[in-house]
């Protein structure tokens, strides 16, 4: 019986952590994205455009801020 209450309270402190750690197991991911995609677009507009490293950085940059602004309210949020 008494290790059935050790198992139980280890599954209870498991299930806690995992729930405290759930909104932040997804920043790289919320990071990630944002930058990728700009880059795209950044190369896709220097294709159109003929402009080759310009629109690339431009929209790499955004990404960049935009991946640390969700990372910023994801963490001022917890």
């Amino acid at each position: 019986m008494d290790s059935n209450k050790k198992k139980s309270g280890v599954a209870d402190s498991l299930s806690k952590s995992i729930r405290e750690m759930a909104p932040f197991m997804n920043i790289g991911m919320q990071m990630a994205i944002p930058i990728v995609l700009f880059v795209f677009f950044g190369y896709w507009l220097d294709k159109k455009f003929d402009s080759s490293p310009l629109f690339i950085l431009i929209m790499s940059a955004m990404g960049l801020f935009a991946g640390f602004y969700h990372f910023y309210k994801a963490v001022k949020k917890r």
